[in-house]
């Protein structure tokens, strides 16, 4: 199941950013998110600073996914920032990675991760606000 930006009223639509959504299922209370793509067509200012910004912002609401997530890697030359669950269990994680200040994904490994429906909604906000 795809989801592109549709979000059901609940966040505004923002044709500046592309959000890819891929669920392994939902209903009202939850959801199984196996990915989730914001990207950007544009960066403003410094891509270190708003990777420096976003990296910051992220890990800050990362208590919306079980686990929390930690900073891995910073490479300065490819643009990038990994982010990932501090220990996998069960061959379990979540990865994030930023790119260009304009990119985020976020994947999870080994199966989907369970959210509740508010903390799905609250995490698209927060992502795709990255972008403001």
């Amino acid at each position: 199941m795809t989801e592109k930006a549709t979000w059901k009223g609940l966040l505004p639509m923002r044709n500046d950013v592309n959000v890819k959504v891929n669920l392994e299922a939902e209903d009202t209370l939850a959801v199984r998110l196996k990915s989730l793509e914001v990207k950007a067509d544009w960066t403003e200012g410094s891509v270190r600073e708003t990777l420096e910004r976003q990296t910051r912002a992220i890990l800050d609401k990362a208590s919306l996914l079980e686990g929390g997530l930690a900073l891995i890697e910073v490479d300065g030359a490819s643009n990038a920032v990994l982010l990932r669950s501090p220990k996998p269990s069960e061959g379990k994680f979540v990865q994030v990675v930023l790119r260009n200040g304009n990119s985020i994904e976020l994947e999870a490994h080994g199966g989907s991760v369970h959210l509740a429906r508010e903390n799905y909604e609250r995490l698209l906000g927060v992502l795709t606000g990255l972008f403001a």
